[in-house]
C-alpha cells in the first residue's frame, strides 16, 4: 500500500485511471510467481504455459466477438505481421529462455538479468519512438534495477553462474524488448483486448507443437489429468484469467496512454509485488534488504512518473 500511495502521489492525475490498470496488471503478474511454484510440482512448464494459454484465449476471443468485434479483413497485411512477431516474441520466445535459463544458472542471475529490461526498452523508446525523457527519467530507471540489486544481494554469496544461463536470460530481455517494438508498431489502432487475443491465440498454435513434442501420449494424458483436477484446475485458471489475459489488457491498455518507457519501468515493482505476497502467505520473510531494495525501486519508478507529470502539465491544453 505504501508503494501504491508513493505512485500515485508522484503521477499524472489526468491519467490516474490508467496507473490504476497498470499497478494491477503488476500485481497479477507479481501473484503468479506464486501460483506458478505450487503447480510446477504436478504441471510441466509448457503444459502449464499452454494451458494457461488455451484457457485465456478461449475467454478472451468470446469477450472480443461480443464487446470489441474487429473486422478480420480490414487489418493489414503488415499489422498481421506484426501481431505473429508480438506472440512469437513473447509470449514464446520469452517464456522459453527464462525458462530454461533456470535450468543452467541461479534464479537470482536470471531475475537480476531480467530486471534490465526496462532499460533496453527505455533507449528504444527515446532513439527509435522518440519518446520524451528527460535525463531524471532515465536515472529513474537505472536506480530501480538498483534496487532489485539490492533486494537480491544476500542470494549472491552462493550463486552459480552458467555462460548458457546468462546467455539464454538475455535472449529473454532480447525477447521482451522485441515484444515491446511490436507493440508499439501496432501503437492505438487496435483495442488492447483484440490485441492480447491475438497474441494468445497465436500463442497456442506455437506453444502446440512443442507441447505434443515434449510429452509422449502417456505423459499428455497424466497432463491433461493433472489438469482436471478441481484445486489445479482453479489455479490454472486464475493464473490465465488474472495474468495471462487481464494482466496484459492492462498493461497494453497503459502502454498506449502513457508510453512505452513509462509503463515498462512499472515491471521493475513485479519483484517487490512476489516478495509481499510471499510474505503475507508465510513463504518467505522480508529481510533488511528487501526492504531498502524495494523502497529503492519505489523511488526509481516514482522518478519516472513524477517529471512526466511536470512535463504534461507544461503542454498547454487544445
Amino acid at each position: 500500500m505504501f508503494a501504491f500511495s508513493l505512485l500515485c502521489f508522484t503521477m499524472n492525475r489526468k491519467n490516474f485511471g490508467y496507473f490504476i490498470i497498470l499497478f494491477l496488471a503488476i500485481c497479477f503478474w507479481g501473484l503468479s510467481y506464486v501460483f506458478t511454484k505450487d503447480l510446477l510440482g504436478v504441471v510441466t512448464p509448457i503444459a502449464l504455459i499452454f494451458f494457461r494459454m488455451v484457457i485465456s484465449s478461449a475467454l478472451l476471443i468470446v469477450v472480443c466477438s461480443l464487446f470489441f468485434r474487429q473486422r478480420l479483413r480490414d487489418i493489414p497485411r503488415k499489422d498481421w505481421l506484426y501481431l505473429f512477431c508480438l506472440s512469437l516474441f513473447e509470449p514464446f520466445l520469452y517464456f522459453l529462455c527464462e525458462t530454461y535459463s533456470l535450468k543452467f544458472t541461479d534464479p537470482t542471475v536470471v531475475a537480476v538479468i531480467i530486471a534490465t529490461i526496462p532499460v533496453f526498452t527505455v533507449f528504444l523508446s527515446f532513439f527509435y519512438f522518440k519518446e520524451r525523457l528527460s535525463g531524471i527519467n532515465f536515472a529513474g530507471v537505472f536506480i530501480s534495477v538498483i534496487g532489485i540489486l539490492v533486494m537480491l544481494l544476500p542470494k549472491f554469496s552462493d550463486v552459480t553462474f552458467s555462460k548458457w544461463g546468462i546467455l539464454l536470460a538475455f535472449c529473454a530481455v532480447i525477447a521482451s524488448v522485441g515484444y515491446s517494438f511490436f507493440l508499439k508498431k501496432l501503437d492505438d489502432r487496435y483495442h488492447s483486448v483484440f490485441i492480447v487475443t491475438c497474441q494468445n491465440t497465436i500463442g497456442v498454435l506455437l506453444f502446440l507443437p512443442l507441447f505434443i513434442l515434449f510429452h509422449s501420449p502417456a505423459e499428455i494424458q497424466t497432463q491433461i489429468a493433472n489438469l482436471l483436477d478441481p484445486h489445479i484446475l482453479l489455479n490454472v485458471t486464475m493464473l490465465a484469467v488474472f495474468c495471462s489475459a487481464l494482466a496484459f489488457v492492462f498493461y497494453v491498455l497503459a502502454m498506449q496512454k502513457l508510453g512505452l518507457a513509462k509503463a515498462n519501468t512499472f515491471t521493475n515493482l513485479i519483484p517487490v509485488v512476489t516478495a509481499v505476497f510471499s510474505f503475507s502467505l508465510g513463504y518467505e520473510q522480508l529481510a533488511t534488504s528487501k526492504i531498502l531494495g524495494t523502497i529503492i525501486v519505489i523511488v526509481g519508478i516514482c522518478m519516472v512518473q513524477h517529471i512526466a507529470r511536470q512535463k504534461s502539465e507544461e503542454v498547454p491544453a487544445h
